[in-house]
């Protein structure tokens, strides 16, 4: 009986110490699954601090779209008051060559007149 009780326990010792070796691999496995998921939060902490990067970078660039959008709009405006006081200048010199084709008119009729004075 003790013969067999030694075997027993002979078994029961061979199976926890397989048990122990298959622990210290799963604990083993889960040391690795454990880096590798640091090594992930790593790669996740950089690649938020990319995208915080790119979002400021993309916020200066709509700053800056803005501020051309602006000046964009501003010089429209000029563009269209250099072009309204050319059509104001343009209606002036229509106006000057008028006044200046009636006057050589009237000129021209007294000098008729006086050329015809004279030949009488």
């Amino acid at each position: 009986m003790e013969k067999e009780i030694k075997e027993m326990l002979g078994l029961i010792l061979n199976k926890l110490d397989g048990l122990e070796s298959r622990m210290d691999r799963l604990e083993s496995r889960m040391d690795g699954l454990e880096s590798e998921m640091n090594g992930l939060k790593s790669r996740m902490d950089g690649l938020e601090s990319g995208v915080n990067g790119l979002k400021s970078r993309m916020d200066g660039l709509e700053s800056e779209v803005n501020g051309l959008k602006s000046r964009q709009d501003e010089i429209y405006m000029v563009a269209k008051a250099i072009e309204h006081n050319s059509e104001i200048r343009g209606a002036e010199i229509d106006n000057f060559q008028y006044k200046v084709h009636h006057v050589e008119g009237t000129l021209n009729a007294i000098g008729d007149v006086i050329t015809t004075r004279k030949a009488i």
